[in-house]
């Protein structure tokens, strides 16, 4: 489990020569501006673990766990908000119970990604009835970091990766809800992507902002490249009309896409570079979300001042489209590995020109315009 404080001298995850390391309490750390979540020993009373939840097959794990979650279920699709809020606390108890017999960590971080799903539902139904609540949306941050999190430990071991995939997917069809189950992946696996590409095509550090400031600030992650002395706040967007204009002009050869205008286009770029001067400034000219963006990154610097006022560093914002699934096609590997595909739509949209980074894809590959 993780201690998701609330000091302000926090941040999140960081990559360590290009590995993730996590830690269950946030410091602010001034060589990477994030907190290390490293791997605490089991804080739960050892009594209380079940050595049978770590010594069966993860097929059968996941088989309990699916159990488990859908057991006491009320009706969820005729309920008020009061019932809702009330079965989100059972769901809640019950998955802090079951967490507490597990002792292996990868069986506890799959479980508790996968009762998430159900918390994550009943949140939507209470959506559908009030507005959504700035608790809500970080407790969903904070869910979709933690799969982020099981995932990068357990990406060589293939085959537990699909068999919690393919649960993920049952869940949410059990619900009805498939759409919303591709739409949450789609805002995990776009994020690990371009952190892969980041950390293993240009060598930069990584790190995840906290939940909190997610939803505060809009920047998804921080990215530190040390060679060029450049420090990027970045918002990842996966919205799929614009990304498959986006990747049908880069990989599509012979067809122009950008000739193809509509007022959102004209307006919206798939890679947009925000200058720390501009960070908070007004401008009628600016896209809403461009704007909404640039007003985040004044808070998340203006948070961490005594980091960002490093003068030998320079600070940009990053609002990027990552593709994720492209007329069907993945254009991320189950274990959030990129495909070369994606890193090709990427380069065609500016990733190396825009943020400074050195060419290291082969241009040639890229129809011209």
């Amino acid at each position: 489990m993780y201690n998701y404080s609330t000091t302000r001298e926090s941040l999140t995850a960081i990559s360590i020569s290009g590995k993730m390391k996590f830690m269950n309490k946030y410091e602010l750390n001034d060589s990477a501006c994030a907190a290390v979540m490293e791997e605490q020993p089991v804080q739960n009373e050892q009594s209380g673990i079940n050595p049978e939840m770590n010594d069966i097959p993860y097929e059968d794990f996941i088989s309990v766990v699916e159990g488990e979650i859908l057991s006491e279920e009320i009706d969820k699709y005729d309920s008020n908000v009061a019932d809702l809020k009330n079965y989100l606390k059972v769901i809640k108890d019950k998955k802090e119970n079951f967490l507490i017999k597990i002792g292996d960590e990868n069986r506890r971080l799959s479980a508790e990604a996968l009762f998430g799903i159900e918390e994550m539902v009943v949140r939507n139904l209470i959506e559908k009835i009030e507005s959504r609540s700035e608790e809500f949306k970080i407790e969903d941050a904070k869910w979709q970091q933690e799969i982020i999190f099981y995932i990068n430990k357990i990406k060589n071991k293939p085959e537990e990766l699909k068999m919690f995939w393919d649960e993920y997917d049952t869940l949410f069809a059990y619900e009805n809800d498939s759409q919303s189950g591709n739409k949450y992946k789609a805002g995990i696996m776009a994020p690990m992507a371009l952190q892969n590409i980041l950390q293993e095509k240009y060598g930069l550090k990584v790190a995840y902002s906290r939940p909190e400031e997610d939803v505060r600030c809009s920047v998804d992650m921080i990215a530190t490249d040390e060679q060029n002395k450049v420090k990027f706040l970045i918002q990842v967007k996966t919205d799929k009309d614009l990304i498959k204009k986006m990747a049908g002009k880069v990989l599509n050869a012979g067809r122009d896409i950008r000739e193809e205008n509509s007022k959102q286009e004209k307006e919206k770029n798939f890679i947009k570079i925000v200058e720390k001067s501009e960070f908070g400034k007004s401008n009628k000219n600016t896209h809403k979300d461009y704007q909404k963006f640039s007003d985040g990154c004044s808070r998340y610097v203006a948070r961490y001042r005594e980091f960002f006022n490093d003068k030998s560093y320079k600070t940009i914002g990053v609002y990027i489209y990552v593709p994720y699934v492209v007329k069907g096609e993945r254009f991320v590997g189950i274990d959030g590995a990129p495909t070369g595909k994606m890193w090709k739509a990427l380069v065609g949209e500016g990733l190396e020109t825009k943020l400074g980074l050195p060419k290291k894809f082969d241009y040639g590959s890229i129809p011209k315009r």
